[in-house]
Protein backbone atom coordinates (compact mmCIF):
# COMPACT_ATOMS: atom_id res chain seq x y z
CA UNK A 1 0.00 0.00 0.00
CA UNK A 2 1.26 3.45 -0.93
CA UNK A 3 1.59 6.28 1.57
CA UNK A 4 1.06 8.80 -1.21
CA UNK A 5 -1.97 10.98 -0.51
CA UNK A 6 -4.52 11.52 -3.32
CA UNK A 7 -4.75 15.22 -4.17
CA UNK A 8 -7.97 16.93 -3.15
CA UNK A 9 -10.04 19.30 -5.25
CA UNK A 10 -8.54 22.20 -3.30
CA UNK A 11 -5.02 21.01 -4.14
CA UNK A 12 -5.82 20.59 -7.83
CA UNK A 13 -7.70 23.89 -8.13
CA UNK A 14 -4.52 25.74 -7.19
CA UNK A 15 -2.83 24.30 -10.27
CA UNK A 16 -5.63 23.67 -12.78
CA UNK A 17 -8.86 25.29 -13.94
CA UNK A 18 -12.18 23.60 -13.16
CA UNK A 19 -12.50 22.65 -16.82
CA UNK A 20 -9.06 21.00 -16.85
CA UNK A 21 -9.91 19.06 -13.70
CA UNK A 22 -13.23 17.87 -15.12
CA UNK A 23 -11.67 16.84 -18.44
CA UNK A 24 -8.95 14.83 -16.74
CA UNK A 25 -11.25 12.88 -14.44
CA UNK A 26 -11.53 9.23 -15.45
CA UNK A 27 -14.19 6.92 -14.08
CA UNK A 28 -12.96 3.47 -13.18
CA UNK A 29 -14.75 0.75 -15.02
CA UNK A 30 -16.55 -1.94 -13.08
CA UNK A 31 -17.26 -3.99 -16.20
CA UNK A 32 -16.09 -7.54 -16.57
CA UNK A 33 -14.08 -8.54 -19.63
CA UNK A 34 -17.23 -10.07 -21.17
CA UNK A 35 -19.28 -6.92 -20.56
CA UNK A 36 -16.53 -4.79 -22.10
CA UNK A 37 -16.40 -7.06 -25.16
CA UNK A 38 -20.18 -6.81 -25.63
CA UNK A 39 -20.03 -3.01 -25.30
CA UNK A 40 -17.13 -2.81 -27.77
CA UNK A 41 -19.07 -4.93 -30.27
CA UNK A 42 -22.16 -2.73 -29.89
CA UNK A 43 -20.02 0.36 -30.42
CA UNK A 44 -18.44 -1.17 -33.55
CA UNK A 45 -21.87 -2.01 -34.99
CA UNK A 46 -23.14 1.50 -34.28
CA UNK A 47 -20.04 3.06 -35.86
CA UNK A 48 -20.30 0.92 -39.02
CA UNK A 49 -23.99 1.78 -39.27
CA UNK A 50 -23.15 5.47 -39.09
CA UNK A 51 -20.44 5.05 -41.73
CA UNK A 52 -22.88 3.29 -44.07
CA UNK A 53 -25.33 6.19 -43.76
CA UNK A 54 -22.77 8.91 -44.52
CA UNK A 55 -23.27 10.88 -47.72
CA UNK A 56 -20.56 10.92 -50.39
CA UNK A 57 -19.84 14.52 -49.41
CA UNK A 58 -19.36 13.56 -45.74
CA UNK A 59 -17.05 10.69 -46.70
CA UNK A 60 -14.99 12.98 -48.96
CA UNK A 61 -14.76 15.65 -46.27
CA UNK A 62 -13.59 13.02 -43.78
CA UNK A 63 -10.96 11.70 -46.20
CA UNK A 64 -9.69 15.22 -46.92
CA UNK A 65 -9.45 15.94 -43.21
CA UNK A 66 -7.56 12.69 -42.75
CA UNK A 67 -5.20 13.66 -45.59
CA UNK A 68 -4.66 17.08 -44.04
CA UNK A 69 -3.81 15.59 -40.63
CA UNK A 70 -1.41 13.07 -42.16
CA UNK A 71 0.32 15.89 -44.04
CA UNK A 72 0.57 17.93 -40.86
CA UNK A 73 2.22 14.96 -39.11
CA UNK A 74 4.57 14.47 -42.05
CA UNK A 75 5.76 18.08 -41.89
CA UNK A 76 7.01 17.36 -38.37
CA UNK A 77 9.14 14.45 -39.62
CA UNK A 78 12.82 15.28 -40.04
CA UNK A 79 13.26 13.41 -43.31
CA UNK A 80 11.71 13.29 -46.75
CA UNK A 81 9.36 10.39 -47.51
CA UNK A 82 8.66 9.65 -51.19
CA UNK A 83 5.05 8.66 -50.51
CA UNK A 84 4.53 12.28 -49.43
CA UNK A 85 5.97 13.87 -52.54
CA UNK A 86 3.88 16.59 -54.15
CA UNK A 87 3.05 14.38 -57.12
CA UNK A 88 2.06 11.36 -54.99
CA UNK A 89 -0.17 13.46 -52.75
CA UNK A 90 -1.76 15.20 -55.74
CA UNK A 91 -2.42 11.78 -57.27
CA UNK A 92 -3.99 10.68 -53.97
CA UNK A 93 -6.12 13.84 -53.89
CA UNK A 94 -7.42 13.23 -57.43
CA UNK A 95 -8.15 9.62 -56.50
CA UNK A 96 -10.16 10.71 -53.44
CA UNK A 97 -12.24 12.88 -55.75
CA UNK A 98 -12.88 9.89 -58.03
CA UNK A 99 -12.07 12.04 -61.05
CA UNK A 100 -10.10 11.37 -64.18
CA UNK A 101 -7.01 13.46 -64.90
CA UNK A 102 -8.90 15.21 -67.71
CA UNK A 103 -11.84 16.08 -65.46
CA UNK A 104 -9.52 17.33 -62.75
CA UNK A 105 -7.36 19.33 -65.16
CA UNK A 106 -10.55 21.05 -66.36
CA UNK A 107 -11.59 21.74 -62.75
CA UNK A 108 -8.37 23.58 -61.97
CA UNK A 109 -7.86 25.11 -65.43
CA UNK A 110 -4.56 23.44 -66.25
CA UNK A 111 -3.72 21.61 -69.47
CA UNK A 112 -3.94 17.83 -69.07
CA UNK A 113 -0.41 17.42 -70.43
CA UNK A 114 1.00 19.83 -67.86
CA UNK A 115 -0.88 18.00 -65.09
CA UNK A 116 0.52 14.70 -66.36
CA UNK A 117 4.05 16.13 -66.38
CA UNK A 118 3.64 17.33 -62.77
CA UNK A 119 2.21 13.99 -61.66
CA UNK A 120 5.16 12.20 -63.28
CA UNK A 121 7.78 14.57 -61.79
CA UNK A 122 8.80 15.93 -65.18
CA UNK A 123 7.69 19.47 -64.30
CA UNK A 124 7.56 21.45 -61.07
CA UNK A 125 4.28 22.88 -59.85
CA UNK A 126 3.97 26.66 -59.62
CA UNK A 127 2.50 28.76 -56.85
CA UNK A 128 -0.63 29.45 -58.89
CA UNK A 129 -1.39 25.72 -58.99
CA UNK A 130 -1.06 25.54 -55.21
CA UNK A 131 -3.60 28.36 -54.83
CA UNK A 132 -5.95 26.53 -57.17
CA UNK A 133 -5.58 23.28 -55.22
CA UNK A 134 -6.33 25.10 -51.99
CA UNK A 135 -9.48 26.63 -53.48
CA UNK A 136 -10.50 23.36 -55.16
CA UNK A 137 -10.32 21.52 -51.82
CA UNK A 138 -12.75 23.99 -50.29
CA UNK A 139 -9.80 25.37 -48.28
CA UNK A 140 -9.38 21.97 -46.57
CA UNK A 141 -5.80 21.57 -47.85
CA UNK A 142 -4.05 24.97 -47.66
CA UNK A 143 -1.74 26.18 -50.44
CA UNK A 144 1.06 26.23 -47.87
CA UNK A 145 0.68 22.46 -47.39
CA UNK A 146 1.07 21.86 -51.12
CA UNK A 147 4.08 24.17 -51.12
CA UNK A 148 5.68 22.39 -48.18
CA UNK A 149 5.27 19.03 -49.93
CA UNK A 150 7.15 20.42 -52.90
CA UNK A 151 9.91 22.13 -50.93
CA UNK A 152 10.51 19.15 -48.64
CA UNK A 153 11.61 17.16 -51.69
CA UNK A 154 13.74 20.06 -52.92
CA UNK A 155 15.39 20.31 -49.50
CA UNK A 156 16.22 16.58 -49.58
CA UNK A 157 17.74 16.99 -53.06
CA UNK A 158 19.91 19.87 -51.86
CA UNK A 159 21.11 17.89 -48.84
CA UNK A 160 21.88 14.65 -50.64
CA UNK A 161 23.20 15.61 -54.10
CA UNK A 162 26.92 15.93 -53.42
CA UNK A 163 27.78 15.42 -57.10
CA UNK A 164 25.64 18.36 -58.24
CA UNK A 165 27.04 20.48 -55.39
CA UNK A 166 30.60 19.76 -56.58
CA UNK A 167 29.76 20.49 -60.23
CA UNK A 168 28.13 23.81 -59.34
CA UNK A 169 30.93 24.81 -56.96
CA UNK A 170 33.42 24.45 -59.84
CA UNK A 171 31.50 27.10 -61.77
CA UNK A 172 32.04 29.72 -59.03
CA UNK A 173 34.67 32.39 -59.59
CA UNK A 174 36.08 34.71 -56.92
CA UNK A 175 34.82 32.63 -54.02
CA UNK A 176 34.83 34.46 -50.70
CA UNK A 177 37.36 33.18 -48.19
CA UNK A 178 37.59 34.13 -44.56
CA UNK A 179 40.49 33.89 -42.15
CA UNK A 180 39.93 31.93 -38.99
CA UNK A 181 39.76 34.29 -36.04
CA UNK A 182 41.78 33.55 -32.95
Amino acid sequence: MSNKKEPTYEDLSKIYTDKEIAESFVFRSTWTAEEREVADEEFRKLRFEQLKNMSDEQVLKGELLRMKLLLKDYFNQPSYIEAYSFSNQLRKYISLLKKTMVEFSNDIDIHKTKLSRILNDREHPNIELMYRLEHHSGLMIPATYWYRLFTKKQEEEIKSNAEKRLIESQRVKNELTFKLSA
